[in-house]
């Protein structure tokens, strides 16, 4: 690195690479259907744990048992007796398996969900893109967006990836909304030239699985989620600099609209927008809950007891308990090469736990 922005940035790309103790061993390779049988994992959450490239640390996966309240990390490891890869970003659950993004390992890992046994290893062609991102499913399949600028879908009955289409440049978070996914395009590896080629989301047909168009947006878009009515919010990160990160909101036109509101951080629960604001530098961070409908704060603080650096976010769509995950501070600063921890906390907001994880957790999702 040689300067100030150029150190910003990669911190960035980290966080977007962006997190706990259970054990979940198994010697069989035919994973157990018996719900009591030691070491299987029922109701709980998943945390990626993205690693540090720069300083050779692996990324991992860790498991906060909800009905227990233990956290089991290196979860994949103990199970399959080898590491995940570098680089780990995120997951989603489809029937009994489990699908894991690994960027810089350029893989698809797919386990059992409950037993984290390895069921398939996706190793993406030239042709079908490279450095999983995002992860999602529909119900039918799951696609991954990748940073070479496609995405691919999966087809769960042979776990093989059987399409891909080509999106903007360097795309990241991916939301299903209708009959389509909207992949929001960062054009990140585009930084020094102010990301000009991004600024927009890809609206992709389910049933064609054909791009039909760009919704233009603001810039460095880099996460997006869809509320109960339609609307479809965007994170546009900005500049990390003079230019703030920015939420945008697009509607079920496709018409999209500067929401005049700074937030780096999301979740949504129906039409309930949890936004954390921790801009690079912050020395104040906010936690605000905003209806995707009228923007009006509903919550101007929904957390009583703050984390030391957050770097994600996810709400329960039923119980609404919220788990946050967060850099620990070495010296006063975010380290990025020390394991995190996720804070849980009751739909009030109280804090009800503190679970320790992996080094770089940013991203979870649930098992119920």
């Amino acid at each position: 690195m040689t300067n100030l922005k150029e150190q910003m940035k990669m911190l960035a790309l980290l966080v977007l690479a962006l997190p706990m103790t259970f054990v979940a061993c198994s010697d069989d390779d035919n994973p157990s259907d018996d719900p009591d049988a030691p070491g299987r994992m029922e109701t709980g959450v998943f945390v990626y744990n993205s690693g540090n490239q720069g300083s050779t640390i692996d990324g991992s996966l860790s498991f906060i048992d909800i009905q227990n309240g233990q956290v089991t990390n290196d979860a994949f490891l103990s199970v399959n007796g080898r590491s995940l890869g570098s680089t780990v970003q995120d997951g989603v659950v489809l029937g009994e398996n489990l699908y894991i993004a690994v960027s810089e390992s350029n893989t698809v890992e797919v386990v059992n969900k409950n037993t984290l046994v390895s069921v398939a290893q996706i190793l993406p062609t030239t042709e079908q893109g490279s450095s999983p991102r995002d992860i999602v499913t529909d119900g039918d399949y799951v696609y991954v967006s990748m940073f070479s600028g496609h995405v691919s879908r999966i087809d769960p009955a042979t776990n093989a990836i059987d399409k891909t289409v080509k999106v903007g440049p360097n795309p990241e978070e991916m939301v299903i909304s209708g009959d389509y996914l909207y992949v929001v395009n960062s054009d990140g590896n585009n930084w020094q030239a102010g990301y000009a080629n991004g600024k927009s989301v890809s609206k992709v047909s389910l049933s064609t699985f054909e791009e039909e168009k760009k919704i233009p947006v603001g810039l460095n878009p880099t996460k997006i989620v869809a509320d109960a009515s339609g609307n479809l919010i965007v994170v546009c990160m900005g500049d990390y600099g003079a230019t703030p990160a920015s939420l945008w909101k697009i509607n079920g036109s496709d018409e999209a609209a500067d929401m005049g509101i700074q937030a780096t951080i999301m979740a949504v629960r129906g039409n309930s927008l949890y936004t954390i604001n921790a801009p690079f530098g912050a020395t104040e961070v906010s936690y605000i809950v905003y209806n995707t409908v009228t923007g009006a704060v509903e919550n101007p603080n929904f957390v009583s007891t703050p984390v030391d650096s957050p770097a994600g976010l996810a709400v329960h769509p039923e119980s609404g308990n919220i788990y946050i995950t967060s850099y620990t501070l070495v010296g006063g600063f975010a380290s990025y090469n020390t394991p995190g921890y996720v804070n849980a906390y009751d739909p009030d907001g109280t804090l009800t736990g503190k679970y320790d994880v992996g080094v770089g957790a940013v991203y979870m999702s649930f098992l119920d």
